[in-house]
């Protein structure tokens, strides 16, 4: 489990899951939680107490607790899985997400990965919506586990979708679970004893016949964090403009999602999911909308305008980024490479940094062509030509930069002309107040 370290810092060490693991306060972690994310994670074990998946929950700090509704926490789950995906926490092993209706009726969980365990909160009224709802879903792939379970009026027919069952043992007592137990018996679905806090629970559990296992006794949720990327509230205003429009310009959505780093991240995850297929290449922002079609896009721009706060000021590390992208779009005349990849190509270069991810796996995430993964990992091809060049620039070593502008055909004048436009272009770019032009 050593990889999840480079990706979400954890609350404490290491330790032994399968041991009582109350997670402490971390020392030192007084610091401001606004540039960081989190999440708890929480195992449900076999009965051979060897952990089998995790539920994932929304947190708002290093507390142990997340201060919002559920809908706001169901959200965030969304926008973190469409960011950085859930592979680092999980190791592969199955992710259970609490959904509520909102989620589930007009198909925000679709932006996570198909195989997600989506979890229908006790909440929600299993009416026709909802069970069509996850009727689809189950075709396209996502597991459907229901929570705390309580026998209802029109619970059938999502028992007959379930996969798992989770009975809550802090709210039944033995003879409702003899009911439960006995209701949903024919059913598919495997059962999951929930809130288990004792080692008298626990083999109670096992004795009525409960497969998987969830609670205190096992282990408490463990708090990870990991870098927030930084957003720009005025671009959210404009793409919230864009996608509520009947038909969507795709041309003018390139141009705002190119200036918003964070949602261009999530599209080219989105598109790289099973749920696209696993031979596409991207070659640009605007060819990634069109993989992903209008009614993925509008729920992947809502939810993250939802989620994000708008910032008063531009972020230097957002910046930065934008001038390296336009710098070497605006170098693709001379590089012959294509204008659009060599923007998107910018945006990636920085993207391990601003996600505070490893490069290997920020590459795997995404759909591209073979060269410019190597361009990525630092291999020097065409692709890279303008960023070498720029570097070089930025160094100071006129030397190595002369002796680049003479292999790209650019004379000093050219290249002192397109680094400041690409400065005042980043800049503008990033600003609340101005709309993105190329």
């Amino acid at each position: 489990m050593g990889f999840i370290s480079s990706i979400w810092l954890r609350q404490r060490p290491q330790e032994e899951v399968a041991a009582l693991c109350v997670p402490a306060k971390p020392e030192g972690k007084a610091e401001s939680t606004e540039h960081r994310r989190f999440i708890a994670r929480q195992p449900i074990f076999d009965a051979r107490k060897k952990v089998f998946s995790y539920e994932l929950l929304a947190r708002s700090g290093w507390e142990n607790r997340f201060s919002g509704d559920s809908d706001a926490a169901t959200r965030k789950m969304i926008f973190d899985g469409a960011l950085y995906g859930f592979q680092g926490l999980t190791g592969g092993r199955p992710a259970f997400i609490n959904c509520t209706r909102e989620s589930l009726v007009e198909g925000l969980v679709t932006l996570l990965p198909p195989g997600t365990v989506l979890e229908v909160l006790e909440t929600i009224e299993p009416d026709v919506e909802v069970v069509e709802a996850c009727r689809r879903f189950k075709k396209m792939g996502y597991q459907i586990a229901l929570d705390d379970f309580r026998m209802a009026a029109g619970i059938e027919a999502l028992v007959e979708l379930a996969d798992y069952i989770k009975v809550d043992f802090r709210l039944s007592d033995k003879e409702e679970r003899r009911k439960i137990l006995a209701f949903v018996k024919g059913s598919k679905a495997t059962l999951i004893a929930e809130k288990v806090e004792t080692e008298e629970e626990y083999r109670t559990a096992t004795q009525e016949g409960f497969d998987l296992f969830q609670g205190y006794f096992f282990c408490h949720p463990t708090v990870f964090s990991s870098t927030r990327a930084p957003g720009n509230g005025g671009n959210y205003l404009q793409l919230f403009s864009a996608v509520s429009q009947k038909e969507l310009n795709f041309r003018h959505l390139t141009e705002l999602v190119e200036a918003e780093v964070t949602i261009c991240y999530q599209l080219l995850r989105l598109v790289n999911s099973a749920a696209y297929g696993l031979n596409l290449t991207v070659t640009s922002v605007h060819n990634a909308l069109v993989i992903v079609g209008e009614e993925q896009f509008r729920k992947l721009v809502l939810n993250t305008i939802a989620v994000e706060t708008c910032k008063r000021h531009p972020d230097a590390l957002l910046i930065r980024v934008l001038h390296r992208a336009r710098f070497l779009e605006l170098m693709s005349p001379y590089t012959g490479e294509n204008r659009q990849e060599q923007y998107m190509f910018g945006l990636l270069t920085l993207m391990g940094v601003m996600l505070g991810m490893p490069l290997e796996e920020a590459i795997q995430a995404m759909p591209l062509r073979d060269e410019v993964k190597r361009g990525l990992r630092g291999e020097a091809n065409n692709v890279t030509a303008a960023l070498r060049l720029l570097e070089r620039f930025e160094e100071g070593d006129w030397v190595s930069c002369l002796a680049q502008c003479e292999l790209l055909k650019i004379s000093e004048n050219q290249l002192t002309l397109i680094y400041e436009e690409a400065t005042q272009w980043a800049e503008q770019s990033a600003s609340t107040k101005d709309q993105p032009k190329q």
